[in-house]
């Protein structure tokens, strides 16, 4: 299985939010073919359909449900390994207590 891209999660997280594909394009700021086919590409890589897709929005099939519970903690992993990654050599990325 390929690797999964980390805007297919926030793309999601995006839909999630707003409700519909469109919303989430104008919010990411991107065109809706392109975040209907960064949904393809994860439902892929899932081998899952996660939206039931409707002219009203989309809504969470429960395969969506439970990678909903996942996503935004995934999010915050890539965020941190950045940061962590990006600190200069000899520098510490975080106050540790």
């Amino acid at each position: 299985m390929p690797p999964m891209n980390i805007e297919l999660a926030r793309t999601f997280i995006a839909i999630v939010s707003t409700g519909s594909f469109i919303r989430a394009s104008e919010r990411l700021n991107v065109a809706q073919t392109t975040v209907s086919a960064r949904i393809r590409n994860l439902e892929q890589l899932l081998g899952r359909d996660l939206f039931v897709r409707n002219k009203g929005g989309a809504n969470l099939t429960p395969a969506g449900q439970q990678f909903l519970r996942h996503a935004p903690m995934f999010i915050q992993l890539w965020q941190r390994t950045l940061h962590q990654v990006a600190v200069p050599p000899g520098r510490r990325g975080a106050v540790q207590c």
